[in-house]
């Protein structure tokens, strides 16, 4: 699995390297990934597991040379939308965010059998790239709100909005339904979320409808499941769903689950 994520491996040897005091080479592995184009997701450069380079000069050089890469691709949040089949009315909104190496077109895609159930489908994408085509919703949280500021700008008139999301953007899908300051959703769908119970999860403005599926062999589906017990102690509607079988993915039948996860 890890050969298929050349964007998280360089990550994952360098942090291994840095643990070890191996840090010349951790170096070599971060020029490495540079080099070859790996190295787009900034926002790893300042994790906790590679303190260890900070203030080394080539590892600054790197750092500096990566961050200039990505200021080079003048990258803005976007959205792209799809309008309802049959529209005679003001219709619902499903807003949809990525994934932490996903995009709009994919969500869009994903999720644009909900027009035929009479939805306008919104994808939302990040200014913060993962991959060469992939973005990511990292900290600052000062960045992913601007993102999210951009990105409610973008939408189509509606009326009603539900918010989701696929892994870390399960997570974003979240946030923007309990705080409201965005834009107002009533409802969140969750689909193999990158979360867990947070003590700092912030005060819901009225109760949520959240439905989430994660799957029978997810590695993050105890922390999904503490935090479905978490918002159902705050009072939220939530439905929680483990499928058989399945990793860290939508479910192969998707599309059929669709009219009940939107269900308002």
């Amino acid at each position: 699995m890890a050969d298929e994520r050349p964007d998280w491996k360089w990550y994952q040897r360098a942090s291994e390297q840095v643990a070890a005091d191996e840090l010349e080479a951790a170096e070599e592995t971060i020029e490495g990934a540079l080099v070859a184009g790996h190295l787009w997701r900034i926002s790893l450069l300042i994790a906790p597991t590679l303190k260890a380079l900070r203030g080394r000069d080539r590892f600054e050089a790197l750092a500096s040379e990566a961050r200039r890469r990505v200021d080079l691709r003048h990258l803005e949040p976007l959205v792209i939308s799809a309008a309802p089949r049959n529209q005679t009315y003001v219709a619902p909104l499903l807003l949809v965010l990525h994934g932490a190496t996903g995009n709009a077109s994919l969500e869009l895609e994903r999720w644009h059998p909900a027009t035929n159930l009479g939805w306008i489908v919104a994808a939302g994408q990040s200014s913060q790239p993962a991959t060469n085509d992939g973005f990511c919703w990292d900290p600052p949280r000062e960045r992913v709100a601007q993102d999210l500021r951009a990105i409610a700008a973008q939408l189509p008139p509606h009326g009603r909005v539900v918010v989701a999301g696929f892994s870390q953007g399960a997570w974003i899908a979240l946030n923007v339904g309990l705080q409201a300051a965005i834009m107002v959703a009533g409802s969140v769908v969750m689909i193999a979320p990158f979360a867990g119970p947070d003590a700092k999860l912030p005060a819901a403005w009225r109760r949520l409808r959240v439905s989430i599926l994660v799957g029978e062999n997810d590695s993050y589906r105890t922390p999904v499941e503490l935090l479905a017990r978490q918002l159902t102690q705050l009072d939220h509607h939530v439905a929680l769903e483990v499928i058989p079988e399945l990793g860290h993915a939508y479910p192969v039948d998707f599309v059929a689950r669709l009219p009940n996860l939107l269900r308002l």
